[in-house]
């Protein structure tokens, strides 16, 4: 009974929040897609392309943004990631930074949304016989929707293709640059202030 009782409550809860994506207000929010992607890679050079394997990745993304209008959320995100390979003793982490927009549609307390943003940043990895340093290039285009617990706080589903272009810092004659992409499902927390 207790427990029928407490998700009523929660869930009435939820039905009084005002979502709060007014123009003036505050985001910081926090995204991970632990497990949840699958990216096909491929080496591209001058001299052919190869195709790659399968990869695992973590990534953690903190935002901090401002709504320059009602719904239209600006920021800037702070991306890091660790990926490791299923068929190689191999790893690679990745640290980035880029602006990022979101615009919020409705006014209910489950707002879908469209997100878009670009970056930044450096890498490095470690394929077990050496260590090599690179520089990187990303963009992301994405939709989901932000379920608002209370009037600050939302839980965010999304799904959206990202793609990412690495290049060595050094010794690359030959133009070699690492090119990920493919969709993936992220989870979130969203604070708006």
């Amino acid at each position: 009974m207790r427990l029928i009782f407490t998700i009523c409550a929660f869930f009435c809860c939820v039905g009084l929040a005002s979502a709060q994506t007014e123009q003036g207000g505050f985001y910081i929010g926090a995204s991970s897609n632990i497990n949840f992607s699958s990216m096909k890679t491929e080496l591209k050079s001058d001299y052919g392309d190869q195709d790659g394997s399968r990869t695992t990745e973590f990534e953690f993304a903190p935002q901090l943004g401002y709504f320059a209008g009602d719904g239209l959320l600006v920021g800037l995100e702070i991306p890091y990631s660790k990926r490791k390979n299923d068929d190689a003793d191999y790893q690679m982490s990745q640290i980035g930074i880029g602006p990022f927009a979101r615009y919020y549609f409705g006014t209910s307390n489950s707002k879908p949304y469209l997100h878009a943003g670009v970056g930044i940043g450096a890498a490095t990895e470690n394929n077990g016989s050496g260590e090599v340093d690179y520089k990187l290039s990303s963009y992301e285009i994405a939709g989901g929707i932000a379920l608002f617990i209370n009037k600050n706080i939302a839980v965010d589903l999304g799904l959206g293709y990202s793609s990412g272009t690495m290049k060595p810092r050094e010794d690359n004659d030959a133009d070699v640059k690492l090119v990920t992409s493919g969709v993936a499902f992220k989870v979130g927390f969203s604070l708006f202030l």
